[in-house]
């Protein structure tokens, strides 16, 4: 038995799975719809044969199971999956690998929590909300067991002891060479992006750094794990009352550990209201990181457009949505 990441060439092989077993490449789990076919996929084979596909997600520090497929029963393929997944989790630094099962689903309950995961969810007439999002989800499940709710089950992989504390802290005047400094890297970052050069003393200059020490309306923290400076946010109101992310950043060496989510949760936390953000077309880790944040504080619906020149100097994404 083999586990390999999925690539273009298991095109055929995960759409024919996906509608075969899903009835479409369409996934509706916790009142959120996936397009499981252009997810991460990993693809079980036996003797070159592939016998089990598995797909997923990683959003805000956690993997999520979308679907999960073995054709061959009883033959180890689920466990080595399974266990390929949280391999995934564990070297990503996730928190928790979870997943959303059905209630009818009895032997799946049965594997999953013998390879440790627990039922911490359960969510009565979920089925019946996401049939009007898919009207091709039967009515009965196995053993004639009407298909109601969702039971979440998940496995913790990191304990919050192990996360550490994540905290923000106004920017006040004596830290303007701090801030200074940091945006000196973040703008290299942005180096490749935006194509901006050195100025003659071998530094990146932030036009508006001054603005954020005279300006009302502006904002800026810096951003500590435990006893660590690690990072930034700042941010400046709109005219029309939204909050505008203006720069966010976290040190190379923090990426990928939750920091960054979590930092960016608190910095929503403490200006609740209507929010704008926007984020490089080109910029591939913004691309994968702001739409999961996004979802997790916004607290209704997200609207998302991609604006240009003469808007914008550069194509950018932009989200609009409201956290309170």
């Amino acid at each position: 038995m083999e586990v390999r990441q999925g690539g273009p060439k298991d095109r055929a092989f995960v759409e024919r799975v996906l509608v075969g077993r899903w009835g479409s490449t369409s996934v509706v789990s916790r009142n959120r719809t996936h397009d499981a076919g252009s997810l991460p996929t990993l693809v079980a084979e036996s003797d070159g044969v592939a016998v089990g596909l598995l797909t997923y997600a990683e959003l805000n520090g956690d993997l999520e199971v979308v679907t999960f497929d073995s054709l061959g029963p009883r033959k180890g393929i689920g466990t080595a999956l399974l266990e390929r997944a949280v391999e995934i989790a564990v070297a990503r630094n996730c928190h928790r690998i979870w997943l959303v099962t059905t209630n009818d689903n009895l032997a799946a309950l049965r594997f999953y929590q013998r390879r440790g995961f627990r039922m911490v969810a359960l969510r009565p007439g979920a089925i019946e909300a996401a049939r009007r999002a898919k009207p091709g989800i039967p009515a009965v499940g196995n053993d004639r067991i009407p298909l109601t709710d969702e039971i979440e089950l998940e496995r913790v992989l990191r304990s919050p002891d192990q996360e550490g504390t994540v905290t923000l802290r106004r920017v006040t005047e004596p830290d303007r060479p701090v801030l200074a400094n940091l945006l000196h890297l973040y703008l290299h970052d942005f180096s490749s992006i935006r194509g901006r050069e050195l100025d003659d003393d071998g530094w990146y200059t932030y036009r508006y750094l001054d603005n954020y020490f005279v300006e009302r309306g502006r904002h800026a923290w810096l951003i500590r794990h435990d006893d660590h400076l690690v990072g930034f946010a700042m941010v400046r109101e709109l005219e029309d009352g939204r909050r505008a992310v203006a720069e966010f950043f976290v040190a190379r060496a923090h990426r990928r550990s939750g920091i960054g989510r979590r930092a960016a949760a608190a910095m929503f936390a403490e200006l609740p209201g209507p929010w704008e953000l926007g984020h490089d077309l080109d910029n591939d880790e913004a691309a994968a990181f702001w739409p999961r944040v996004v979802d997790a504080v916004a607290a209704g619906p997200v609207e998302r457009f991609v604006l240009g020149p003469p808007h914008s100097t550069v194509e950018q994404v932009v989200f609009r949505f409201d956290t309170a």
